[in-house]
């Protein structure tokens, strides 16, 4: 009796010990991505006036015009190469969190370094995103008065360790976004070296021009392509809703951060009518209860997490957020939903698809996959559990993975 007591206390003792070490784990940057106390004291230092001074330029009308038209645009010198240069040497010094130590080796393989929210640990990277030129030339791309950020990442992709090989991966950030899909949005991406879609310094983003206009059906990607050639200070903007992808044709370890911003006022919505869903990025960074923003679905999108960041600031959103990390079993739970969600839809099980029946002006996207919004039952199939479109580039890249072989699919490359 004696004997099981001892070992009851010490039982008792070890899972204290776990609790308070799981605790610990919890409350530190590492395990949550981001900084909760959302980078106290920062301030912007950064001279802006030499990009303030080339607005027009760099902005001109004939650029605005051709974002509206290719949902895509470069800005060739916005930015000085040494501030680009600080940039990198400031988001290389950030230690990585769960995403690049946990994620990127399990999931997100074809990345060797991912992170997002650096604004909230980083007052350089805050100073870009909030204070700087970027925002508000989102805000004339789209043609809106005020903006908001809603996410900044490091991405750093694993070229030749890649254990997909080097290969293109299509798809909308539609999927990723946390409004509705009629609100205007824009990616500003910068890259931290010179970079185009061919070798040896290759893998830039390249877009199908104009696809954004039409999310019901992937375009062909045989033709009609924008294929960037970047210089360190250029700036490459995109509408998330257009069809993109890595070129896979340098199969180079390319880093870049992406500025996402969203116009404003919009409402916040991510419910788990997507996939994937769970253990991943996007939902690390919107889902309710996941995310620690505290909005609810059909809430204005503001905030500490989703800070103004033109024409204006607001020091009320440069707080601490008072949210909490992630729990594991919160992330599991929404991906069981999102599965559970496509299962009752019944995507890719043919005559027991009821999407097309739930279409209506209150439900207008039922489900979102990679390849943009599913609104009907014939064009979409799940492979490997995740939907995509049968006429979509996606599926290619999701066989890949299931047969563990890398490079593109015959008669499937991509071609100017």
């Amino acid at each position: 009796m004696v004997v099981l007591t001892k070992l009851a206390i010490a039982f008792a003792l070890l899972a204290c010990l776990l609790a308070a070490v799981t605790s610990h784990i919890q409350s530190t940057i590492w395990w949550a991505g981001y900084d909760i106390s959302n980078c106290p004291g920062c301030k912007s230092t950064i001279d802006w006036s030499k990009e303030i001074e080339n607005d027009a330029v760099v902005v001109s009308p004939d650029r605005i015009r051709q974002f509206k038209e290719d949902g895509v645009v470069v800005f060739p010198s916005a930015i000085l190469p040494n501030k680009v240069a600080d940039l990198a040497n400031e988001v290389d010094s950030l230690s990585d969190t769960f995403m690049s130590s946990v994620l990127t080796k399990v999931i997100l393989r074809q990345y060797s370094k991912y992170e997002h929210k650096l604004d909230t640990r980083s007052e350089l990277v805050r100073d870009w995103a909030i204070h700087g030129p970027l925002a508000k030339w989102a805000a004339q791309l789209m043609g809106v008065e005020a903006v908001r950020l809603y996410n900044c990442e490091k991405i750093y992709s694993a070229g030749a360790d890649n254990p997909m090989g080097c290969s293109t991966a299509w798809h909308r950030d539609t999927v990723a976004a946390p409004f509705p899909i009629s609100a205007k949005s824009l990616t500003i991406n910068v890259y931290l070296d010179d970079i185009g879609a061919d070798a040896p310094n290759g893998d830039v983003l390249i877009y199908a021009k104009g696809s954004h206009k039409n999310l019901t059906s992937p375009p062909d990607v045989t033709s009609n392509l924008y294929e960037p050639i970047l210089k360190v200070g250029d700036v490459l903007a995109h509408d998330p809703h257009v069809y993109h992808t890595p070129s896979g044709r340098g199969c180079w370890n390319r880093r870049s951060l992406q500025f996402r911003y969203v116009e404003a006022p919009v409402t916040f919505t991510f419910e788990p009518n997507r996939f994937p869903h769970g253990p991943i990025p996007w939902t690390m960074a919107h889902a309710a209860g996941i995310a620690p923003h505290g909005l609810e679905e059909g809430s204005p999108l503001e905030g500490a997490w989703y800070p103004l960041a033109y024409p204006t600031t607001s020091d009320d959103e440069h707080v601490p957020i008072k949210g909490k990390p992630w729990g594991i079993l919160n992330l599991l739970s929404v991906a069981s939903q999102a599965q559970k969600i496509a299962n009752g839809l019944g995507i890719g099980a043919g005559e027991s698809c009821t999407v097309d029946s739930v279409v209506d002006a209150d439900r207008p996207t039922p489900y979102f996959g990679f390849d943009g919004p599913i609104t009907s039952c014939k064009d979409w199939e799940m492979v490997g559990g995740v939907p995509v479109h049968k006429d979509g580039q996606m599926i290619l890249s999701m066989q890949k993975m299931q047969n563990g072989a890398g490079g593109r699919e015959e008669g499937k490359d991509v071609k100017k």
